[in-house]
């Protein structure tokens, strides 16, 4: 699976409706709504090991992606299981330079806002990858084209 920031990943694209998305995924093993917001749904499936977030108030489109699949892949390069600063460094280095990273008690968050991209480590290695649809503006979704 080939992420691709601020577009998707493989035949997915930020944007496309939940209708479409499961034409080509299947059915989801599990659909959530978020607690906090009720306009957002969280499909996951348990073998792609991916979650996707979906808006309601969007028209049910797709914004977000949470995935812990080890075939995931930036440029052909595996990220999962692969250690943090070569992912930043090597592999993710020019898409991204600068991160903003966050230490918490037993893992860390490396964002770059720019292309909505966020690397969570433990021990040193990639666990898993969110990525989302990056915003124009406060309000609005820059949508890819």
């Amino acid at each position: 699976m080939e992420i691709k920031p601020k577009i998707g990943f493989d035949k997915i694209k930020f944007g496309m409706f939940r209708n479409e998305i499961i034409e080509i995924l299947g059915r989801p093993d599990r659909i959530l709504t978020d607690e906090y917001d009720e306009n957002e749904q969280k499909l996951e499936w348990n073998k792609l090991k991916i979650r996707l977030t979906f808006q309601l108030d969007e028209n049910d489109r797709l914004t977000y992606l949470v995935s812990k699949n080890p075939n995931l892949n930036y440029a052909g390069q595996r990220l999962i299981g692969i250690e943090t600063e070569i992912a930043k460094n090597k592999i993710l280095k020019e898409l991204a330079t600068q991160w903003e990273v966050e230490n918490y008690d037993f893992f860390q968050t490396h964002f770059h806002e720019p292309n909505w991209l966020t690397l969570h480590s433990e021990f040193g290695e990639i666990d898993e990858i969110e990525m989302g649809v990056p915003f124009k503006n406060k309000n609005e979704y820059d949508w890819p084209k």
